[in-house]
């Protein structure tokens, strides 16, 4: 049997202690709200508030926030805020769309469309503001059809905007940001 080396043992070494710092270092990819009493557990989302002249853009807001709130290890969602720890209260202040692009017959063909809303996580109990924000925005761009009607492409974006837009949000609270 053949012996090692020095440097060959040395890499080994290097490689090893390079491998036990990265598994230790206790990075995490998303916030995980350790700055909030781990006595909050259940949350309630309640039903936002509309704003605009968009039907129902404040259910698509609120069935985001619920969905980030289930996908979360630290919370669960409650039925009644009576069960609730904490709430999650919002405004829809305004929705606007932009073209981005156009047709040669002068029709969009590209849009932008920007939500800004108003979110809170408050303690139940205390009325305690976790975190707030008078001023989320979030952001889609979505293709519009042929035909010269936008609607159908508009109601296919705002689900997308509503999750990353909610995402966005939530990972603000968790953070603390």
């Amino acid at each position: 049997m053949k012996k090692r080396t020095g440097s060959s043992a040395l890499k080994i070494r290097l490689v090893g202690l390079s491998c036990l710092l990265l598994l230790s270092c206790g990075y995490a990819f998303a916030p995980q709200g350790e700055h909030i009493d781990k006595r909050i557990n259940n949350i309630y989302v309640a039903p936002f508030i509309n704003k605009t002249a968009e039907a129902e853009v404040e259910n698509y807001m609120r069935t985001a926030f619920i969905d980030q709130v289930i996908q979360s290890n630290r919370f669960k969602t409650v039925p009644t805020l009576e069960q609730a720890d904490a709430v999650i209260n919002g405004n829809v202040i305004s929705l606007t769309t932009a073209a981005l692009s156009y047709r040669n017959n002068i029709l969009a063909a590209e849009e932008r469309m920007t939500i800004t809303l108003e979110a809170s996580f408050r303690e139940k109990e205390s009325g305690k503001t976790i975190w707030s924000s008078q001023n989320v925005v979030g952001t889609t761009d979505y293709k519009l059809q042929d035909n010269v009607d936008p609607q159908p492409a508009r109601r296919q974006a705002l689900p997308k905007l509503a999750k990353d837009t909610a995402e966005n949000a939530f990972n603000m609270m968790m953070s603390d940001f």
